[in-house]
């Protein structure tokens, strides 16, 4: 027999075990079976008299562990042959543990924990050798002889000598296992795993699996992943995990969004397993790291997909009311006031369902009195749920989300549309020209959200495509306005090789003799001078529209505005100049004095676009106050 010191300090490597959360060892040890080409993985748990969980079984067919793999795999931290490797031994199925942590994690379901494995040596012959470890010295770890055997190549793990495993006994243990393990499984039908006697099929659970592409920017390269978004008809699971190419886990984030669905968020990227344990660190830099870029992206595109599901569901739950004649309103809207009334009931009343009686005479009754509620105290609508329904703190922190991302948490205060605007607009004066409050005001986290919720400010003829998205984004939004699907998938670039980030991307269709018109915003916070920098920021997206034949459409104009609230000599110069600035085809005339220190200056172009050249004017436009 021999022993082995591992090379880590023993509260590194009780640090490593995450000793709290047995469920999270099983997970591993599952991985580490699938990783040795297992075709059957058997959970087992091992309960007391008193059917209590004090141990746990892991058993495979996997290929097991020669003697000569032994001591790689138990004598260090962090350098296991899988970190280089991109593929299982045996049948070549991607790899999950790179990191050579998971063997460290055995000791969150006992403080002695054995393996038994039978695996072939290099001299071609069939041994069995036992491993064991103890959390008294969890250092050391004990591995014997080994004797040759005819038995089938595979490891058994024991724990045993806890007290309690109570978290291994709940409903919730074996939906997170089939959750993590879910593309895994679902792509190798050949593999099973079985938790307590029951079989997990993560495909039986699935009630939508959507994949969503994900495209960010940093340091001027364009890069790509994957948002598999799986929701589930019965397990209570949200969570997001960062998975490479293959959706093996990497790394899987402490929160998720959306209290009101059951999901779980694949993200794909190749290049993950290259940042394992950096995306805490990443969401904490202030200087953009590539991979806080893609999770700063995961956000936006989790968040439009959450929003995009929200409003299918509430139109679905809305028409399901109406025909079950418990629908509090009749009929159609008699007033604008009343679409908003019927909007902000409908929001709420979605969002709350789960707490909404299923007796038809009760529900009737419940939604009555909804509507009573944001009729005649509106603004009491959130303390009454919290006071009669009792929502959940999560779930009252994403209703009043909702209220506030649609706007509605103003509206449904105000008599009117006219007054609220007018409220709005003296709020929007304030932030953006009194002195004190405008340095206070950013342009991404405050100004950008405000006008993001507030587009009428632009022009009431607009619609929201796109936000805080590349060229590209805008090329397919364009397209899809126009029917036509983007052959060239080419990321469009500007004419110094970047994708850029556009802040608002508006269009009014069918406007303007059947023409449609895009307009394109960049914003400012009202602390900065705009000066030569940010025109050419926005003059360098309308080249690069200019610049490229997939934009072509002889019935779209496009506008480009830079809203700012002052600009600098140079720029004033820049508008009033009246000489052409960019050669054939565009001309410019001289700005006019705008009655605030906030312009919009922008180009246009227009049908010429098709045949490649652009005609521009370069004009300022006030933000409308």
């Amino acid at each position: 027999m021999q022993t082995y010191r591992l090379e880590a300090g023993d509260d590194h490597v009780q640090k490593l075990a995450h000793e709290n959360d047995p469920v999270r060892a099983v997970i591993e040890l599952v991985w580490n079976s699938l990783d040795a080409d297992a075709h059957h993985v058997d959970v087992v748990l091992h309960r007391n008299e008193t059917d209590v969980v004090v141990g746990a079984e892991v058993t495979d067919d996997g290929h097991g562990m020669a003697p000569e793999d032994i001591a790689t795999e138990f004598k260090w931290v962090g350098n296991s042959w899988k970190r280089t490797a991109l593929r299982s031994k045996g049948e070549r199925r991607p790899l999950h543990g790179r990191f050579g942590q998971g063997r460290l994690r055995a000791f969150a379901l006992g403080t002695q924990v054995t393996w038994e494995t039978v695996g072939d040596r290099i001299d071609g012959k069939r041994v069995q050798t036992r491993i064991r470890a103890r959390a008294t010295s969890r250092t050391d770890v004990e591995v014997s002889d080994a004797i040759e055997t005819g038995a089938e190549t595979g490891t058994r793990f024991i724990a045993e000598g806890k007290e309690s495993l109570d978290p291994l006994d709940r409903d919730t243990a074996s939906e997170r296992i089939g959750t993590t393990l879910a593309p895994y499984l679902i792509t190798h039908t050949g593999v099973a795993v079985t938790y307590d006697g029951q079989r997990i099929q993560p495909a039986d659970n699935i009630a939508r699996d959507t994949v969503l592409p994900v495209e960010w920017e940093h340091d001027g390269t364009l890069h790509h992943a994957k948002l598999r978004v799986i929701e589930w008809t019965k397990a209570k699971e949200r969570t997001i995990h960062l998975c490479d190419g293959d959706a093996v886990v990497i790394d899987t984030l402490d929160t998720a969004p959306g209290p009101d669905f059951t999901y779980s968020a694949y993200l794909l990227w190749d290049a993950m397993p290259e940042h394992h344990d950096q995306w805490l660190l990443a969401r904490m830099e202030t200087t953009p790291t590539v991979l806080g870029g893609l999770l700063n992206e995961l956000d936006q595109v989790l968040d439009d997909y959450l929003d995009a599901r929200r409003a299918e569901r509430r139109r679905e739950l809305v028409e399901e009311w109406k025909s079950g004649n418990v629908y509090p309103y009749e009929g159609e809207p008699a007033s604008e006031e009343e679409k908003v009334e019927r909007a902000t009931f409908d929001v709420v009343a979605t969002s709350i369902r789960r707490h909404i009686p299923k007796e038809k005479s009760k529900k009737r009754l419940t939604l009555g009195l909804l509507k009573d509620s944001i009729q005649q105290r509106p603004g009491d609508v959130g303390a009454l749920l919290d006071e009669y329904v009792g929502l959940p703190a999560e779930e009252r922190e994403q209703l009043d989300r909702l209220l506030r991302n649609t706007g509605l948490s103003r509206v449904i205060q105000a008599s009117t549309d006219v007054t609220n605007r007018l409220e709005f607009l003296r709020a929007l004066d304030l932030i953006v020209f009194d002195p004190e409050a405008h340095k206070m005001v950013g342009e991404r986290e405050h100004l950008h959200r405000i006008l993001e919720r507030e587009l009428w400010v632009f022009g009431e003829q607009y619609n929201f495509m796109v936000s805080e998205r590349g060229l590209s984004a805008a090329l397919d939004r364009h397209l899809e306005l126009l029917g036509e699907d983007r052959a060239d998938k080419t990321p469009v670039k500007r004419l110094d090789g970047t994708v850029g980030r556009l802040d608002l991307l508006l269009s009014a269709a069918a406007t303007e003799h059947d023409r449609n018109r895009h307009l394109v915003v960049e914003l400012k916070a009202p602390k900065v001078v705009a000066s030569l920098t940010e025109l050419n920021q926005i003059k360098s997206y309308a080249k690069a529209v200019a610049k490229d034949p997939r934009f072509a459409s002889s019935t779209t104009q496009w506008d480009f505005w830079l809203v700012t609230s002052e600009i600098d000599d140079d720029v004033r110069q820049e508008g009033q100049s009246a000489r052409p600035r960019a050669g054939p085809g565009f001309r410019t005339r001289p700005a006019r004095s705008p009655r605030r220190p906030s312009q919009g200056l922008g180009s246009r172009l227009g049908p010429d676009h098709r045949r490649g050249q652009a005609q521009a004017r370069l004009l300022p436009e006030e933000l409308a106050t």
